[in-house]
Protein backbone atom coordinates (compact mmCIF):
# COMPACT_ATOMS: atom_id res chain seq x y z
CA UNK A 1 0.00 0.00 0.00
CA UNK A 2 1.16 3.56 -0.66
CA UNK A 3 2.09 5.56 2.44
CA UNK A 4 3.40 8.96 3.54
CA UNK A 5 6.73 8.73 5.36
CA UNK A 6 8.11 11.37 7.73
CA UNK A 7 11.54 10.79 9.24
CA UNK A 8 13.26 13.08 11.72
CA UNK A 9 16.87 12.27 12.61
CA UNK A 10 18.81 14.17 15.27
CA UNK A 11 22.51 13.44 15.51
CA UNK A 12 24.68 14.43 18.47
CA UNK A 13 28.43 14.12 17.89
CA UNK A 14 31.20 13.74 20.48
CA UNK A 15 31.75 17.53 20.45
CA UNK A 16 28.10 18.28 21.40
CA UNK A 17 27.28 19.46 17.89
CA UNK A 18 23.64 18.77 16.98
CA UNK A 19 22.38 18.19 13.45
CA UNK A 20 18.75 17.50 12.51
CA UNK A 21 17.52 16.12 9.20
CA UNK A 22 13.85 15.83 8.20
CA UNK A 23 12.65 13.74 5.28
CA UNK A 24 9.11 13.77 3.91
CA UNK A 25 8.50 11.34 1.08
CA UNK A 26 6.13 8.73 -0.31
CA UNK A 27 6.76 5.04 0.08
CA UNK A 28 5.28 1.57 0.04
CA UNK A 29 4.46 -0.61 3.03
CA UNK A 30 3.72 -4.34 2.91
CA UNK A 31 3.77 -7.45 5.09
CA UNK A 32 5.78 -10.61 4.49
CA UNK A 33 6.27 -13.58 6.86
CA UNK A 34 4.83 -11.67 9.86
CA UNK A 35 7.23 -8.73 9.32
CA UNK A 36 6.33 -5.29 8.00
CA UNK A 37 8.43 -3.66 5.29
CA UNK A 38 8.67 0.03 4.45
CA UNK A 39 10.36 1.06 1.18
CA UNK A 40 11.05 4.63 0.07
CA UNK A 41 13.45 6.63 -2.08
CA UNK A 42 15.45 9.70 -1.12
CA UNK A 43 18.32 11.76 -2.47
CA UNK A 44 21.71 11.53 -0.74
CA UNK A 45 24.13 14.16 -2.03
CA UNK A 46 22.34 14.19 -5.39
CA UNK A 47 22.23 10.41 -5.79
CA UNK A 48 18.96 8.49 -5.46
CA UNK A 49 19.02 5.98 -2.61
CA UNK A 50 16.39 3.30 -1.94
CA UNK A 51 15.81 2.52 1.73
CA UNK A 52 14.08 -0.63 2.96
CA UNK A 53 13.13 -0.92 6.62
CA UNK A 54 12.20 -4.36 7.92
CA UNK A 55 10.15 -4.12 11.12
CA UNK A 56 9.99 -7.20 13.33
CA UNK A 57 8.58 -7.51 16.86
CA UNK A 58 11.80 -6.62 18.65
CA UNK A 59 14.16 -5.26 16.00
CA UNK A 60 14.37 -3.23 12.83
CA UNK A 61 16.78 -3.57 9.94
CA UNK A 62 17.53 -0.59 7.70
CA UNK A 63 19.04 -1.30 4.27
CA UNK A 64 20.13 1.45 1.89
CA UNK A 65 21.05 0.94 -1.78
CA UNK A 66 22.29 3.51 -4.25
CA UNK A 67 25.25 5.88 -3.91
CA UNK A 68 25.85 4.26 -0.53
CA UNK A 69 25.05 0.71 0.54
CA UNK A 70 24.51 -0.29 4.14
CA UNK A 71 22.61 -2.62 6.42
CA UNK A 72 22.07 -1.61 10.04
CA UNK A 73 20.29 -3.73 12.66
CA UNK A 74 18.71 -2.18 15.75
CA UNK A 75 17.72 -4.31 18.72
CA UNK A 76 17.23 -2.82 22.20
CA UNK A 77 20.23 -3.23 24.53
CA UNK A 78 22.27 -4.96 21.82
CA UNK A 79 25.27 -3.92 19.74
CA UNK A 80 25.50 -4.79 16.04
CA UNK A 81 28.39 -4.25 13.63
CA UNK A 82 27.74 -3.71 9.93
CA UNK A 83 29.35 -2.31 6.79
CA UNK A 84 28.73 1.03 5.12
CA UNK A 85 29.96 1.12 1.51
CA UNK A 86 30.46 4.55 -0.06
CA UNK A 87 32.22 5.79 -3.21
CA UNK A 88 35.09 6.69 -0.84
CA UNK A 89 35.51 3.20 0.61
CA UNK A 90 34.15 0.72 3.12
CA UNK A 91 33.47 1.75 6.72
CA UNK A 92 32.54 -0.38 9.71
CA UNK A 93 29.56 0.85 11.73
CA UNK A 94 28.82 -0.17 15.30
CA UNK A 95 25.33 0.57 16.63
CA UNK A 96 24.35 0.19 20.29
CA UNK A 97 20.57 0.57 20.60
CA UNK A 98 19.40 2.23 23.82
CA UNK A 99 15.71 2.59 22.98
CA UNK A 100 13.44 1.05 20.35
CA UNK A 101 9.67 1.48 20.34
CA UNK A 102 7.48 0.26 17.48
CA UNK A 103 3.77 1.08 17.38
CA UNK A 104 1.72 -0.38 14.52
CA UNK A 105 -1.89 0.77 14.66
CA UNK A 106 -4.93 -1.13 13.39
CA UNK A 107 -5.33 1.37 10.56
CA UNK A 108 -1.77 0.41 9.47
CA UNK A 109 -0.23 3.73 10.48
CA UNK A 110 3.05 3.27 12.31
CA UNK A 111 5.49 5.10 14.57
CA UNK A 112 9.05 4.03 15.33
CA UNK A 113 11.24 5.74 17.93
CA UNK A 114 14.90 4.77 17.90
CA UNK A 115 17.79 6.00 20.08
CA UNK A 116 21.27 4.55 19.56
CA UNK A 117 24.97 5.22 19.90
CA UNK A 118 27.00 4.94 16.71
CA UNK A 119 30.69 4.53 15.92
CA UNK A 120 32.08 4.69 12.39
CA UNK A 121 35.59 3.18 12.25
CA UNK A 122 37.68 5.45 14.47
CA UNK A 123 36.56 8.64 12.72
CA UNK A 124 33.16 9.36 14.26
CA UNK A 125 31.14 8.53 17.33
CA UNK A 126 27.88 10.00 18.48
CA UNK A 127 24.27 9.41 19.34
CA UNK A 128 21.32 9.35 16.94
CA UNK A 129 17.62 9.69 17.62
CA UNK A 130 15.25 8.76 14.81
CA UNK A 131 11.48 9.14 14.71
CA UNK A 132 9.67 7.51 11.77
CA UNK A 133 5.98 8.22 11.20
CA UNK A 134 4.05 6.36 8.51
CA UNK A 135 0.52 7.32 7.45
CA UNK A 136 -1.80 5.85 4.87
Amino acid sequence: MDVKVNISTTQYDEHSKVDTININTLGTMYEKNSDTYLVYKESDEGVEVTTTIKISKSEITIKRFGGTNSTMIFEKDKTHISNYRTPYGLFHIETDTKHLNIVLNKNKSMKIDLDYNIKVNDIFSGRNKICINVEI
